[in-house]
């Protein structure tokens, strides 16, 4: 038996060598590529036989493997031709061979607002929980940043007061091989760090764990910074700054250059992740939705989760659109984006005999005269002879006389989709305009605009009452007012334009974002010395302010960290739970979280809600979903049985999947939210959920009864069964059934609500969305 073995073994190899030869000489169309083969050997070794072979067949053609996976999953990465991707996908043990694509980044006083928001719940437990997180240890958890890198000077980072190394740390501080490399050290607080290039991306200023855009230090330091006083941006939104666990440790994974975020290199991140002992992982990046074994983070979370990570994704920037959310597997924490009530005004001042005071918003630190005024015009009446009007008013590139521009404020329009804020000043600026007055009412994101420059973003009424001084006098003036930031006076959160929107572009039937937290205007640690960051005859900043939901990840993943340290045991799906059913909708002023535009907001748009920081401490109950419901939320998407058992090595024996399943039976895993797609209203549609009382000993009797409440939208009715839950101690678990019917023939649009657990201490919020539309059904 083992000289067959061992014959077809050689067989197999001079086949593959003699393709691969040939596949060499017939085509030059090449790539990287990752090649998946589920996951790793249970005990961590690296037996996997395909593994090796295959390895060692591309090693014998000259076709070394850039990445070696074995930690949590099994695979490499290689520079292969087409024809040689499509022979490994066909070998035994090869899940997915795919492109090794580019994924992108995600991009003080947000910390105190979310103090604010979880006073908002409704809970007796408040203040206790104020005081046991105040003196809770946090030291012992372990964040990891797969991101741009880390700048282990930054304020944030040092390890004053930290604790020795926890024990559990398995991981390095790589140096890098720069003329310097030991300018890079690692502290009891940044306690590893590692660097991944690709053949892509073979830059000797990359071979460290630095970062240089600035992105990895940002998120780190939101998560995890240490407590800074007198933090601010050149004197604004000025006040301590800290992390959300400033006592959690950093262990940094730069998968990320200046192209952005290489798939094979985010999968090794991943892969030493694993290995090193980390407790959470925080991505701000992501990859449009096509094939869950295609995706990078799809892949590297689940196997991350499989071994009790919790995993917090960024949801994407490509909002306000309908299906733009990224990271949506259930194994990950999806986050949107949301204000704070943190404003920066910049006001206007209107000239003449009458002046009038135009509130604005903008982040200006322009050296000229505040004081001075300047003459007004809109951009109309400096159009180019043979421009484009409406191009015109909205500022677009080569359509403003310089002669007409020079020397003054403008005003332009926003109301082409496919003209970015930045564009807009950048063009004024170009051509020698003083400053540029915005009318816009949907942009909350200042970040992205030239500080150096004089802009300020005003409402459209506003913008009448400038155009009617305009048209009043033969010489309008005016004054762009200094910045000056303001706390308290601004309706939030409110959801911004760019947070991506739900629903799930591959499944109706799992309902994200999950939850939303701060993402706009956020202050955190920078680069030392970046001069590039610094307005024109600045110093280079040691705090930044970035906007995206690449900040708000990073807010999720702190309160995760903490969650962790006060319940080491508790898993990944516990930790989402918690942070879930305890999620706000209301705003500071008691009204209901609205979008950009002031509309209500939905879950497609904020989850369950706005997160708190208190609140996912004492939630009552919890949803855990638990391994079994991933595995058969696989099966219900369309993967095989044996595709199953290769990507998963905890696999029950006699597993298969569902029988005439289909992705509509998605709704019933264990999730702390319900989404019921293709609901057509002629039958009723029944779901499945399970809670675990996890209820403190000090703060209540462990024999306690939850009443449910129901808030559902007209034409839908929804019935639970039971409506009781009687809990007799701490662990139990008890099942309810949610029933949807429709009391009219079909619904015209999604419904949305919510379903309510309380025992008159713990209210425990599941939001829920009914939708005709079925997974066929784009609304891009």
């Amino acid at each position: 038996m083992m000289r067959c073995l061992t014959i077809t073994i050689m067989f197999f190899m001079f086949f593959f060598l003699s393709v691969i030869q040939k596949c060499k000489s017939e085509t030059s169309k090449s790539g990287d590529y990752i090649i998946y083969m589920g996951a790793a050997s249970s005990d961590g070794s690296t037996d996997n036989d395909h593994v090796e072979l295959l390895s060692s067949l591309l090693q014998r053609s000259g076709k070394t493997p850039m990445h070696r996976y074995k930690h949590g999953f099994s695979g490499f990465a290689a520079h292969l031709s087409e024809d040689e991707a499509h022979l490994i996908a066909k070998q035994p043990g090869v899940l997915s061979v795919f492109p090794d694509q580019m994924l992108q980044l995600h991009t003080t006083r947000s910390w105190d607002f979310l103090v604010q928001e979880s006073y908002q719940r409704d809970t007796y437990f408040t203040e206790m929980n104020y005081e046991q997180e105040s003196e809770m240890h946090e030291g012992d958890t372990i964040i990891g940043f797969l991101d741009s890198g880390i700048w282990p000077e930054a304020q944030s980072f040092n390890d004053r007061h930290m604790g020795p190394v926890p024990e559990k740390w398995k991981g390095t501080c790589m140096r890098g091989k720069k003329t310097q490399p030991d300018s890079f050290r690692c502290n009891r607080k940044l306690i590893g760090a590692r660097y991944y290039n690709s053949s892509f991306f073979l830059d000797p200023d990359y071979e460290t764990p630095r970062d240089f855009l600035g992105h990895g230090t940002h998120v780190a330091s939101i998560a995890a910074g240490q407590i800074i006083a007198n933090a601010s941006y050149y004197g604004l939104a000025s006040g301590i700054m800290r992390g959300g666990s400033p006592s959690s440790r950093i262990a940094m994974y730069r998968a990320c250059s200046l192209l952005g975020c290489r798939g094979s290199s985010i999968l090794a991140a991943f892969d030493d992740a694993i290995a090193d002992g980390v407790d959470v992982i925080s991505i701000s990046m992501g990859l449009w939705p096509d094939n869950l074994l295609e995706d990078p983070l799809s892949i590297g979370s689940f196997h991350a989760v499989e071994r009790g990570i919790t995993v917090v994704c960024s949801v994407g920037n490509s909002g306000p659109s309908s299906q733009s959310v990224f990271n949506a597997a259930p194994w990950m924490i999806t986050v949107a984006a949301s204000t704070i009530d943190r404003g920066f005004e910049s006001n206007i001042l209107l000239g003449g005999d009458e002046n009038r005071l135009i509130e604005g918003f903008g982040i200006n630190i322009a050296n000229i005269d505040k004081t001075q005024a300047y003459p007004l015009i809109h951009a109309r009446s400096a159009k180019k002879i043979d421009a484009n009007e409406e191009a015109a008013r909205n500022c677009a590139p080569d359509t403003l006389d310089q002669t007409i521009v020079k020397g003054k404020i403008v005003v332009c329009d926003s109301d082409l989709d496919n003209q970015v804020i930045q564009w807009k000043s950048d063009e004024v600026k170009r051509l020698g305009g003083i400053g540029m007055v915005l009318v816009d009412d949907e942009s909350m994101d200042l970040s992205f605009i030239d500080p150096s420059f004089l802009v300020t973003i005003i409402k459209p009424e506003d913008g009448i009452q400038i155009m009617s001084y305009i048209n009043s006098t033969r010489e309008p003036i005016a004054t762009i007012m200094p910045t000056r930031s303001r706390t308290g006076h601004m309706l939030a959160p409110s959801i911004p334009s760019f947070s991506s929107r739900g629903p799930y572009l591959l499944t109706r039937s799992i309902l994200k974002p999950d939850i939303a937290a701060p993402g706009v205007n956020i202050l955190a640690s920078w680069l030392v010395g970046d001069r590039n960051a610094a307005p024109e005859g600045k110093p280079p900043p040691l705090f930044n302010i970035e906007s995206g939901t690449s900040m708000s990840c990073p807010h999720v993943s702190g309160i995760a960290a903490r969650l962790k340290s006060r319940y080491p045991s508790w898993s990944p799906a516990a930790i989402r739970s918690a942070i879930m059913t305890t999620a706000v909708q209301m705003t500071n002023t008691g009204s209901h979280i609205t979008t950009e535009t002031g509309e209500k907001a939905t879950p497609y748009d904020f989850g369950a809600g706005q997160v708190t920081i208190f609140g996912p401490s004492s939630p009552g109950l919890i949803y855990e979903t638990n391994h079994m419901d991933y595995l058969n939320f696989l099966g219900y998407y369309g993967f095989t049985s044996d595709q199953i058992k290769k990507i998963s090595n905890r696999i029950p024996q006699g597993f298969a999947c569902p029988e005439q399943s289909n992705r509509g039976d998605i709704s019933n895993i264990n999730y702390p939210s319900i989404s019921i797609s293709n609901f057509n209203g002629k039958e009723s549609r029944r779901v499945s959920r399970t809670v675990t009382n996890v209820a403190s000993r000090l703060i209540g009797d462990e024999d306690t009864v939850y009443t449910v409440s129901i808030d559902a939208p007209e034409g839908l009715l929804v019935r639970v069964i039971p409506r009781r839950l009687h809990f007799r101690k701490i662990g139990d678990k008890l099942s309810y059934q949610v029933i949807f019917s429709s009391t009219t023939t079909i619904l015209k649009d999604d419904a949305f609500g919510s379903i309510t657990w309380s025992n008159g201490m713990y209210n425990v919020r599941s939001p829920f969305v009914v939708t005709s539309k079925d997974d066929n059904d784009s609304e891009r």
